[in-house]
């Protein structure tokens, strides 16, 4: 089974391959707990990715902080791989096809 860090630089890749900036948020003391750890933001988008692998499982401050950036209505999500990535992308540019329109 892959570690999450193995997950989270293979998702890392894969959107700054699409030009997606994008920022690991490593755990400090400054930091607000259960921040996502993969922040990005393309064309004015905002998404907000909690890496786990395949048994991971979220804490009670990652649930309340993905509540809080979905309240605001960006896309906040648990990944376990870069496929849930991808399909978290074409929601995205599903939703804003819809406004678009």
């Amino acid at each position: 089974m892959k570690r999450e860090s193995q997950i989270q630089a293979a998702i890392l890749n894969y959107l700054r391959s699409l030009g997606w900036w994008c920022w690991a948020v490593k755990t400090a003391v400054c930091n607000e707990r259960g921040v996502p750890d993969i922040l990005c933001s393309y064309k004015g988008r905002f998404a907000a990715f909690e890496v786990k692998t395949d048994k991971g499982r979220l804490s009670s401050p990652q649930k309340v902080q993905i509540l809080r950036i979905r309240k605001t209505g960006a896309k906040a999500a648990v990944v376990r791989s870069v496929e849930d990535v991808k399909q978290i992308l074409q929601e995205i540019d599903d939703a804003r096809l819809t406004m678009d329109e």
